[in-house]
């Protein structure tokens, strides 16, 4: 497993909100290894290294001249910036002993000798920089060290893929993954791992509602599933496509899912779902008021499964008798895809909506009934959402709605086909991009002026940046997807384009240096106009590191 930070995005409605980061007084780009010719820590450390990442699995060997192969131990140290506040998830994979520290506090004790054992724990930490130490040691035999670190509100999977059918050794390259919907056919994966005889490894922290779920694996050839470290799909052989399913209660709160897969031969496919056999449905809390303005003490709270209420003249329940009274719902979602999101409201009177306090809808007002709508881009992960109504004499009614991508207010009105090309520029709303500002180059001759250049990664790492191009299609159908190169920019052969298109996910690798102020078409996808698809582009090349440069500019969208 690869160390690395992950970037929650912020829900937003269209602008994204930069955070200034604070230094430590010791900051390092790696961590810093202490190796030992002893199993304990002890004396002074035989040798000192920078090491990129904590991802070590030596087998026999021993992990540098001077050091034996076994009875060996290591201390790594490292400030880390963590930049968004929220749960975090540490997960070591260790063969023998490990200690887990951040800011000097023991997180996780597993000091002693052990067949290689993952173990995680989630904690709550603040948007700066803290100090993580793993302390581990070697009795003998195979040594494997690892570390992790998840953020619960990342947008992705974390694709761990491996040249072999075991999951052995370092993954071949690691990547974001949006969802684990894979039908990879004869191709394989890509990224110089053969279509046969090939594996992975996905992990990621998600927020669940209270409840017993059903989680289902669907893949040819083997799969394992883990939940919270605990094995509840174990199917791991040769086999046609076969779909197994597991059961867990879990509690509200983020949970830690691991997927390990294999393709021995033939067609590769891969595939994760869930569903809520109790509780985890969606519920709003409301609080009802015998007075237009939600004062005072409420008549009456309950929990409504929907937003849905045509009332009429009738009192939406006991306590509130008149004409004029109104509610506060409120509710935590769970989003599993990040994305553009439309949220529709219809009142007869007044209605407002909020989404993590930002106010989206704010019609106060009696009125006949109207419909509204707003959209917000989200991140993956837990939301606050809050409708308020009040109703002023007459009929009553209220609907609320979210609804992932761009739709018509009025769900009777068929969108308008689409027309034209859609391009979206880097300067668009729905154009999302992730790293540090000062990696984000602006480059002249862009297709709306300007463009981004990107220093290249040779994998998928800590400060790894990549960029998204949300697709607001009008309609579902087939599109050509392709891409602006300005010239005299780009000098990577390996641009690697991934397009997100009705639950599946394609890639296409680029060489830029073979364009110049050109649309390169990157093939014809079907979309199902959701909203949450899109393409990306990340700066993991699998090149030399920082030998060449990605130059980010607009997608464009063109019906067939």
């Amino acid at each position: 497993m690869k160390s690395r930070k992950l970037t929650l995005l912020i829900g937003i409605v269209i602008v994204s909100i930069a955070t200034a980061r604070p230094a430590p007084a010791q900051s390092t780009s790696a961590w810093t290894g202490y190796y030992f010719a002893n199993p304990n820590l002890q004396g002074a450390p035989a040798l000192v290294r920078d090491d990129a990442n904590i991802d070590f699995n030596w087998g026999n060997a021993s992990p540098a001249p001077g050091i034996p192969a076994d009875n060996f131990s290591v201390r790594w140290t490292r400030w880390l910036y963590f930049d968004a506040p929220g749960n975090w998830t540490f997960v070591i994979t260790v063969d023998d002993g490990a200690r887990l520290f951040v800011d000097d506090q023991l997180a996780l004790d597993a000091w002693q000798d052990q067949q290689a054992t993952t173990r995680s724990i989630t904690l709550n930490l603040t948007q700066a920089f803290h100090r993580v130490r793993l302390e581990y040691y070697d009795r003998s035999g195979a040594a494997q060290a690892q570390l992790q670190i998840l953020s619960a509100h990342f947008p992705d999977w974390r694709g761990e893929y491996f040249n072999n059918a075991t999951l052995s050794g370092t993954p071949t390259f690691t990547r974001n993954d949006s969802a684990l919907n894979f039908n990879f056919g004869t191709a394989g994966p890509g990224g110089g791992i053969a279509a046969d005889k090939f594996s992975a490894r996905w992990t990621r922290s998600l927020y669940f509602r209270a409840g017993r779920y059903r989680f289902a694996t669907r893949t040819h050839d083997g799969a394992r599933l883990w939940v919270d470290n605990q094995l509840l799909i174990d199917r791991w052989r040769d086999q046609r496509v076969t779909t197994w399913t597991g059961e867990i209660a879990l509690a509200e709160g983020d949970h830690l899912i691991r997927m390990e897969y294999y393709n021995a031969s033939g067609a590769g496919i891969a595939s994760l779902t869930w569903s809520a056999l109790s509780g985890g449905a969606e519920i709003w809390r409301g609080e009802y008021f015998d007075n237009a303005g939600l004062t005072g003490a409420p008549a009456f709270t309950r929990d409504d499964a929907a937003l849905n209420f045509n009332w009429g003249s009738a009192s939406p329940g006991a306590g509130v008798s008149g004409p004029n009274w109104s509610v506060r719902w409120t509710t935590k979602r769970a989003l599993t895809l990040p994305g553009y999101y439309t949220v529709t409201a219809t009142a007869d009177d007044g209605v407002r909506v909020w989404v993590n306090n930002t106010l989206l809808i704010d019609e106060w007002h009696d009125q006949s009934p109207t419909t509204y709508a707003a959209l917000v881009y989200l991140a993956s992960g837990t939301h606050d959402w809050r409708v308020e109504y009040y109703n002023h004499g007459g009929v009553a009614a209220l609907a609320a709605q979210i609804t992932p991508g761009a739709v018509a207010p009025d769900a009777r009105t068929s969108p308008a086909p689409a027309t034209g090309d859609i391009a979206i520029d880097t300067q668009s709303a729905y154009f999302v991009k992730r790293g540090a500002d000062d990696a984000w180059q602006t480059a002249p001759n862009g297709y709306g002026g300007t463009a981004f250049a990107l220093k290249n990664n040779p994998f998928a790492q800590l400060e790894s940046k990549w960029a998204r191009w949300y697709a607001p299609l009008p309609r579902p159908g087939l599109y050509d997807v392709a891409v602006y190169v300005p010239a005299n920019i780009g000098t990577t052969r390996g641009a690697r384009y991934a397009i997100a298109h009705a639950d599946a996910y394609d890639w296409r690798t680029l060489d830029q240096t073979l364009y110049a102020n050109q649309w390169v078409s990157l093939g014809i996808y079907y979309f199902s106009a959701t909203g949450d698809e899109y393409v990306a582009l990340s700066d993991a090349t699998f090149e030399s590191a920082r030998a060449t440069t990605l130059v980010v500019d607009a997608v464009r969208f063109s019906a067939r």
